[in-house]
């Protein structure tokens, strides 16, 4: 997939052109008009992103998310990061990992563009356009719904990424979405990279459980998680870390 990039005034513009032909810093800011007639809804979190519906018959529906820092650091830096260069922006590399997911056929969110704006010397901001994944619901959400196959659907999906060498930062119960068909996608790769083979393969399914953990969901004994190791390939009560 050729990516190609657009400056700005204070930043750059990365993008797919088969899915967005003319970028500007319009289209990642949820204020501007044209974005305003598309909007749907505020997804959730923390406020920072945006469902958009298609601009003409035909077109894609859109995810736009705004960058935002979470835990103590969000008390005095909300929505900037250190600059250390164009490619080392979170948007770009984001966008660049969700081309390399999609050049291999895993189900993730395509990705359509990638903005940063520098702020200072020393900082910048960022925003992400995406595909919109229709249908799915977040595994948090539902998990008291699914079936075991699908279960092991789950686990046969982190297995695939992990198979090509992709660490989610953070796989979590509300990054993973389940249609009503049972078919998988994961959004929010912020921070993932590819890796060699290591522990943070068990990392990435300690962190899914702890996630269910929080939301009330199974714990490791259950038989829904020796489902989703099973989809998995890992051997029942594999040792997480």
């Amino acid at each position: 997939m050729q990516l190609e990039r657009v400056p700005t005034e204070t930043g750059a513009i990365l993008y797919d052109p088969r899915r967005l032909a003319h970028p500007c810093r319009e289209d990642f800011d949820p204020e501007s008009s044209h974005l305003q007639a598309r909007m749907t809804r505020a997804a959730q979190g923390r406020g920072s992103a945006w469902f958009l519906d298609s601009a003409q018959p035909g077109g894609l529906a859109l995810a736009l998310r705004h960058y935002r820092r979470g835990g103590w650091v969000a008390r005095w830096v909300q929505d900037r990061y250190l600059w250390l260069g164009e490619e080392a922006t979170r948007c770009f590399r984001e966008l660049r990992l969700l081309a390399h997911l999609e050049e291999l056929g895993l189900p993730a969110a395509r990705p359509v563009a990638a903005l940063y704006e520098r702020v200072g010397p020393c900082t910048y901001r960022a925003a992400l356009l995406t595909v919109r994944i229709t249908g799915g619901r977040p595994l948090s959400q539902q998990w008291a719904q699914i079936d075991l196959p699908t279960w092991r659907c789950i686990g046969a999906t982190v297995a695939s990424l992990h198979a090509a060498g992709v660490c989610h930062a953070d796989l979590n119960a509300h990054n993973l979405l389940i249609d009503s068909a049972g078919d998988v996608q994961l959004i929010d790769f912020d921070r993932g990279r590819l890796r060699q083979p290591g522990p943070w393969r068990q990392g990435n399914l300690a962190r899914l459980a702890r996630s269910l953990a929080k939301v009330g969901g199974p714990g490791t004994e259950s038989p829904a998680w020796q489902a989703l190791l099973s989809g998995y390939g890992a051997p029942r009560n594999a040792p997480l870390r």
